[in-house]
């Protein structure tokens, strides 16, 4: 079935949304829909914030890991532990340095983001509400640009009133106001100077600060570029070296070829799963038990050696047949010849009680054994096996990691061009050696790039189909299609005015928020998959992954399509697109303040809660058996800027496009922002873990988003003045706006990008002449590959 069938089949439902005027459109609901979202969001906010509070003092483990951690190295501030609401002016006091030491780079820019919204917003609703709304209100008796019949209280329009025209209670047309509509003109200039003022001042501090902080740095991963597109002749480390110090770029200190190591991957991870299912089984085996056999010709390791002793003798493991003990023999009993009789006894009688399996299909089939004596043997073979690898011989990939002998080196090498022939000598910064993902390392380029267009394109054509499910509840939570589908409840719907806000006004927020949450987890598990060589790049992938589609699913279609048959339309006649946008853009102001509230004020508190670690907490803790599963479990969680980051600037987005139209939107964007940036600055600080390191690369991706929410501000607020008569004179003293924006975006791409993606010189030179360099007094990572050199470690047992 191809998309203009599924639209056509839309269409058959002949179900428009927005051609009945006595239905009522979901996507517009009435102001008291908006006071009982407000409400319930706030129900729903002061709750989580006590809920946490409570938590935080009973489990400060769980939601303030980060201070435990390593034995609190981190020396994270502290509150006192037997206040509530303690932990609140401590995390209001931590300034921006705190947050760059405590959070790292990452968080610091992800913060950032949000201080710009928040002083942009403010500054915006600051004339919005002095300025904009009273001539609004003067001249057409609406406070916010929309189709709604204004219903304030009466107090409030009295005082509008009183301030805006004491002698009149006449309501002037917009359409003889020529005053009112050149408001509009002259303020869509003014929000769109001060934003790209806001953004390029934040950019120029992220900068500026990526610039000190890592100007300083001196660790291997700042020595060290990722070289790819190697030559087959160069794929030697000696070649390499030879090759790269001819260019005159510097000294090597060190080279990794990657190889196709991916047997070797396997047989790891095949031995991780051996390894944790004898830790369970040692876990269920009495501890008296531990060190006996099933039967006396059973091998076995020597379980009184310690784990260090393991570790040292592990590439020849030690295979022994067990020796007759004072532990199992009766000592009253002098004689050797019944050693065999009385271990057949004990293991009759007493050994019963160790774990046992089944060795057949799915562990349910197959003849029974001792889990503990059969894993054992497995995980020596698997240890053999790996020990073979290891000294097998694997075929070099065109991907190398270089280490130069000083950072400046690295630098310019990473912004040199190596090679005259394309896709040869192409030079990055490497990640760190954590941030890599050896599995795709190891792959080919071949394998890369299928993975890579393989996923990308069933990711987008997944994007396309998401379309039709979101259309499908656009077009079914509406009163007539209710009433056409389930009479019953149509009925009772028309009777009461107040169950049909609530069903067609407040319902589809809480379903658009619960269809976004389930999609960007979607999306990571498929980027998981697409052969990036590092945990920062899926991540910044997923970013512009998740954005596209919440822009695309939440804002156009809901706002640019009333109905599924004005799909075709608008891709037909494009002229139209400024006007149409307008006008829904208008119709669905209160639509967005009711989601932007939910949003903010509801669910927002709810991330401090750590929704699936306490969810999953008690079952996780109670399925904790081995010391190596209760190590982990007070481990902070992983924060994920691909699934946090894209709904912020979607909101960002949406409340620059109603700046000039809607106050509530404005107030609405500046409580979101307000309350985010608390919640995830203390995330950041104190509960969750950001171990990718994009040292701030996601800035620019934040930068062009906001230039496009621009670029719609100043569609939609053209739209709008066409809409009017005569308004195209108004519209077209908006048209230098797109040019003026799109310079800046140039000017972004051309002087600031080359400074958030590297160092420059300057900076390094500057901390080398101060010998005020930041060096890890031991390299505690590199970037050999780890299943060649790591230690075949045996079950941890304490």
């Amino acid at each position: 079935m191809t998309f203009p069938d599924i639209v056509s089949l839309i269409s058959a439902m002949d179900i428009d949304i927005t051609s009945d005027k006595d239905d009522h459109d979901f996507r517009k609901p009435t102001t008291m829909v908006v006071t009982t979202q407000l409400g319930i969001a706030s129900v729903l906010g002061i709750f989580a914030l006590f809920s946490f509070s409570l938590l935080l003092k009973k489990l400060p483990r769980l939601y303030a890991s980060r201070k435990y951690k390593d034995q609190g190295i981190l020396q994270l501030p502290t509150w006192n532990e037997n206040s509530l609401f303690g932990w609140i002016p401590v995390l209001y006091r931590i300034n921006d340095k705190q947050v760059l030491e405590y959070a790292g780079l990452d968080a610091y820019v992800f913060l950032s983001f949000f201080k710009m919204c928040i002083k942009l917003l403010a500054t915006f609703c600051f004339f919005s509400v002095c300025i904009i709304s009273p001539i609004r209100y003067h001249f057409t008796g609406y406070y916010d640009d929309n189709s709604n019949k204004p219903e304030g209280s009466s107090v409030v329009t009295h005082i509008y009133k009183r301030l805006i025209d004491p002698t009149s209670d006449e309501i002037l047309a917009p359409e003889t106001t020529s005053m009112y509509l050149w408001m509009y003109v002259l303020f869509t200039y003014f929000f769109t100077f001060l934003a790209i003022k806001t953004l390029t001042s934040q950019t120029k501090d992220v900068v500026n600060t990526r610039q000190t902080y890592l100007g300083k740095m001196n660790t291997i991963t700042d020595r060290t570029i990722r070289l790819s597109g190697i030559p087959i002749e160069l794929r030697n480390m000696d070649a390499l070296k030879r090759r790269i110090e001819e260019l005159k770029i510097g000294q090597v200190a060190s080279i990794t070829i990657c190889r196709e190591w991916g047997t070797l991957n396997k047989l790891y991870h095949y031995r991780n799963k051996i390894l944790k299912k004898l830790e369970l089984a040692y876990a269920d085996c009495p501890p008296h038990l531990r060190d006996h056999t099933s039967s006396p010709e059973s091998f076995t390791m020597n379980q009184s050696s310690s784990q260090e002793e393991y570790n040292n003798n592990n590439l020849q493991p030690e295979i022994q047949q067990r020796e007759p003990t004072t532990s199992t023999i009766d000592p009253n009993v002098p004689s050797t010849n019944n050693v065999t009789e009385d271990n057949e006894l004990y293991s009759e009688i007493h050994l019963k009680e160790r774990p046992t399996m089944k060795i057949g299909l799915w562990g349910i089939l197959g003849s029974e054994v001792d889990s503990i004596d059969y894993l054992s043997d497995q995980l020596k073979f698997i240890d053999k096996e790996i020990v073979r690898a290891r000294k097998s011989h694997y075929s070099a990939t065109p991907t190398a990691f270089v280490t130069m002998d000083s950072v400046a080196n690295a630098q310019m090498a990473a912004q040199a061009v190596l090679d005259p022939r394309v896709h040869y000598f192409i030079t990055r910064l490497a990640p760190a050696p954590h941030d890599i993902k050896w599995d795709h390392v190891c792959l080919s380029r071949s394998d890369r790039l299928i993975k890579i267009y393989t996923v990308t394109v069933f990711i987008g054509i997944s994007s396309v189909f998401l379309i039709i499910p979101v259309s499908y509840l656009a077009t079914l939570l509406n009163l007539k299609t209710i009433s056409k589908f389930w009479p019953s409840l149509g009925n009772l719907l028309k009777e009461n005015r107040w169950a049909e806000n609530m069903v067609t006004g407040l319902l589809p927020t809480y379903l658009f928020t619960l269809l976004n949450v389930g999609i960007p987890y979607f999306y990571e598990f498929l980027t998981s998959y697409q052969g990036l060589v590092s945990y920062s790049e899926e991540e910044i992938s997923l970013v512009s992954k998740n954005f596209f589609y919440i822009f695309v699913n939440l804002f156009l279609v809901f706002t640019l399509a009333g109905a599924a048959s004005n799909y075709w339309g608008y891709l037909s006649d494009t002229t139209k697109i400024a006007y149409q946008l307008a006008t829904s853009v208008k119709e669905f102001s209160l639509f967005y303040v009711d989601l932007i509230i939910l949003q903010g004020i509801g669910m927002f508190p709810f991330k401090l809660l750590l929704a699936g670690s306490l969810i999953g907490f008690p079952l996780i803790k109670i399925q904790a058996k081995t010391p190596r599963q209760r190590k982990e479990l007070y481990n902070p969680p992983i924060f994920n800027f691909g699934l946090q980051l894209p709904q912020p600037i979607l909101i960002l987005i949406i409340t620059l496009i109603y700046s000039v139209m809607s106050t509530k939107i404005l107030a609405s964007g500046l409580a979101y922002f307000i309350i985010g940036f608390y919640v995830y600055k203390y995330q950041l600080i104190y509960a969750t873990d950001h171990l990718p390191h994009s040292t701030g690369k996601v800035w620019p991706l934040i930068y062009r988003r906001i230039m496009v929410g621009l670029l719609l501000f100043q569609l939609t607020m053209a739209g709008t003045l066409a809409g009017f008569e005569g308004g195209w004179v108004l519209s077209s003293w908006l048209f230098p706006l797109p040019f003026i924006t799109f310079s800046f975006w140039w000017d972004f791409e051309k002087n600031y990008l080359p400074l958030s993606q590297y160092i420059a010189l300057s900076s390094i030179r500057e901390h080398e002449r101060d010998n005020s360099m930041i060096s890890a007094p031991f390299e505690t990572e590199t970037y050999h590959y780890p299943y060649l050199i790591e230690e075949l470690e045996g079950p941890m047992l304490s």
